[in-house]
């Protein structure tokens, strides 16, 4: 065999697997999902140092839809569990979180968030997936989000997710 030919086949080699490392990097997909939630535990308790300052422990529950008509988290049941240091009176709000998503089979996924406050009725942040069940197991993945307080006790999240799923 000529060393050209050798060199070409070495060429094609490294570029073929070059080609498996890119698409396994680039394995996850993308979905944007639409969270509808309520509020069913609130407990604030005043910190005491300025007006409207306090920090609070929220439960909210709700349901996911699929912005893009994918069948991925339609419908879904959705539990969300936070601690939030904010003021009710200025646009300051901290908040780490943890939720729980399950498909209609059961299997579950579990993400944690935080974020910012950045009005009075608007929150943004990002997600990671911590873990899942059943056929979740191995999933992996993270994301953007805009929350929108629509009324006291009523909010919803706009995502966007990478995803690998297993």
């Amino acid at each position: 065999m000529s060393r050209f030919k050798l060199l070409a086949l070495v060429a094609l080699i490294t570029f073929a697997f070059g080609v498996t490392l890119v698409g396994d990097a680039l394995a996850g997909e993308k979905f944007k999902l639409r969270t509808v939630k309520y509020s069913v535990k609130w407990e604030a308790i005043d910190v005491g140092d300025e007006e409207g300052h306090a920090v609070a422990i929220q439960e909210a529950k709700g349901i996911v839809s699929n912005r893009e008509g994918k069948p991925f988290g339609e419908g879904w049941l959705h539990r969300y569990v936070a601690t939030l240091d904010m003021n009710y009176k200025t646009e300051f709000g901290l908040g780490h979180w943890y939720e729980e998503v399950t498909d209609p089979a059961g299997d579950k996924y579990y993400y944690a968030g935080e974020g910012n406050r950045v009005t009075k009725a608007t929150w943004k942040g990002t997600y990671t997936i911590t873990k899942g069940t059943g056929k979740f197991s191995g999933i992996k993945g993270n994301g953007t989000w805009i929350a929108y307080i629509a009324a006291p006790t009523q909010f919803y999240t706009d995502e966007e997710w990478d995803i690998e799923l297993p």
